[in-house]
């Protein structure tokens, strides 16, 4: 697949992913504006967090890692019928080993509640169990949605995987402003399970429409997979520990007063509307080339691949991440302040922003370089990396969390991001050279980052003229503070780089 086909593809998943994430913080929008930062929200960012974090864990990492490459092998060689049977054995086992889990996991919710926040007072505790098990059956939903996605990529099909985060956060958007009244927080709980559910039919539709779906067939293995299972526990171990620092961030935190815990879920999610749009659309789409192009051993076209995905990530999300810290206050105050969300709420939750803005780059380039590992068939690097990291993460958050409170906690994650890509990429240049080539990333990353802090300079002082026209307790004035400082980064951005640097960005486009 060429650079064009490339940024092609990357622009279909990035609009499916941008109209997502849209949804994704209409849905935090929608939670925080019935419950605000309160008992019940610090609830639902714990009682959730293990249901969607198994899913990715279990399922996402493992197709991404696993079957991804397989699947894209068979494509290739034209196998489509032991396609259709690995297939058919993949969902069997997941179905039987998911079913047992999910009864388990109900019978021991206390414990994983209270293991992720031993602080929790009463009220906090109640609602995390309830919404723990309500959500359980999502896991299943949101498993399978991931399968389906891993067949669409493997015969080069994006578009449709957006489309199943588009479903999943409107129908939750949708049961929360709609049912919150009369079932309270537990509304979102059964809105994960129905969004989940969503996600995955949309996208079965389209692998059956390939003749690629379930096949009822009993069987439980096939030879082809022998060499996966050796793979998928390193897998397994890895994305848990990789969703750990959440975790982490929980429990150290569960000291903190109501709320607090809340505002960095929040926080948090924010800061992952970039990287959700531009850094995991570009991986997703670059990883199957990478596998295609690894396996016959064409390197050449390996780093052409990976100083694409690169190039990318720095034109995008250096203004990205300094144009975030420099609006933080009028983002979350559009997004979140209305109902119970108030003006003290705002100020507690645009400082942890920054602080995890510090990791957005580090976070992009991660997605890359762990691709580049599961191309090259290497499930353990990523292993204990990650658990260098987390141990790295429990230090810098015990020491941060007294002096800085939740702050230092956002810090801690931004910090173990930045070790952990460090890290990565030193391991990978010096195994696999001729893949991380460092001299023509220079240029660009020089040109990104100046043109990134004058636009960075431009939003601070264009900010503090509209304040003096604009009226903050203005829904409409928020709206039109932030569309202007949005508008003003994107053409002071966008003129530097087309003066300074118009030859990267035709090259990303794939027009060189």
């Amino acid at each position: 697949m060429n650079i064009r086909s490339l940024f092609r593809n990357a622009g279909i998943v990035t609009f499916g992913a941008l109209c997502s994430r849209i949804l994704g913080l209409a849905r935090e929008t929608a939670i925080t504006n019935r419950f605000g930062l309160s008992a019940q929200t610090d609830a639902y960012a714990v009682g959730s967090y293990v249901p969607i974090t198994l899913s990715n864990m279990l399922v996402s990492g493992i197709v991404s890692a696993v079957f991804i490459p397989l699947f894209s092998q068979l494509v290739a060689k034209k196998k489509i019928a032991d396609l259709r049977l690995i297939i058919t054995v993949t969902i069997n086992q997941f179905v039987l080993v998911m079913v047992v889990f999910l009864v388990l996991l109900y019978g021991i919710a206390p414990f994983m509640v209270k293991l992720q926040a031993p602080r929790f007072d009463p009220e906090r505790l109640y609602y995390g169990i309830s919404i723990f098990r309500i959500a359980l059956p999502s896991i299943l939903f949101l498993g399978l949605a991931a399968l389906s996605s891993g067949i669409l990529n493997s015969i080069k099909i994006f578009g449709i995987p957006t489309l199943g985060g588009i479903i999943f956060n409107a129908t939750i958007v949708v049961i929360t402003l709609v049912f919150s009244r009369q079932w309270g927080i537990n509304a979102v709980a059964i809105a994960l399970v129905v969004g989940a559910a969503g996600q995955f039919l949309i996208q079965y539709i389209w692998v059956e429409k390939h003749h690629l779906g379930y096949r009822f067939k009993p069987i439980l293995y096939h030879p082809a997979m022998k060499e996966l299972y050796i793979l998928i526990l390193p897998v397994l171990i890895g994305s848990g520990i990789n969703y750990l620092a959440p975790l982490v961030n929980n429990m150290i935190g569960s000291q903190l007063a109501q709320g607090y815990l809340a505002s960095l879920h929040t926080a948090f999610k924010v800061s992952q509307f970039p990287i959700g749009i531009f850094a995991l659309a570009v991986s997703s789409v670059v990883f199957p080339n990478l596998a295609e192009h690894v396996e016959k051993k064409e390197h050449c076209n390996v780093q052409e691949n990976v100083q694409w995905a690169i190039k990318f990530v720095l034109l995008i999300m250096l203004p990205a991440t300094l144009g975030l810290v420099a609006t933080s206050v009028p983002v979350v105050r559009l997004l979140f302040e209305s109902g119970e969300f108030t003006v003290k709420d705002t100020l507690i939750t645009s400082p942890a922003l920054q602080m995890y803005c510090v990791a957005l780059i580090p976070w992009s380039l991660t997605a890359i370089l762990v691709k580049i590992l599961y191309s090259c068939k290497d499930t353990i690097t990523p292993v204990w990396v990650a658990v260098v990291t987390i141990a790295v993460l429990v230090v810098v958050d015990l020491a941060l969390v007294g002096p800085m409170g939740h702050i230092g906690l956002a810090l801690g994650s931004a910090i173990s991001g930045v070790f952990n890509t460090v890290v990565l990429w030193i391991i990978i240049a010096k195994r696999y050279p001729s893949y991380l080539i460092v001299s023509p990333l220079k240029k660009t990353g020089f040109i990104c980052t100046i043109g990134s802090l004058l636009m960075m300079a431009s939003l601070y002082i264009v900010n503090m003229y509209l304040q003096h026209f604009l009226t903050m307790s203005s829904k409409l004035h928020q709206m039109l503070q932030v569309f202007f400082l949005v508008a003003v980064g994107c053409i002071v951005y966008g003129v530097f780089i087309y003066v300074f640097d118009k030859r990267d960005v035709k090259e990303v486009m794939g027009r060189s």
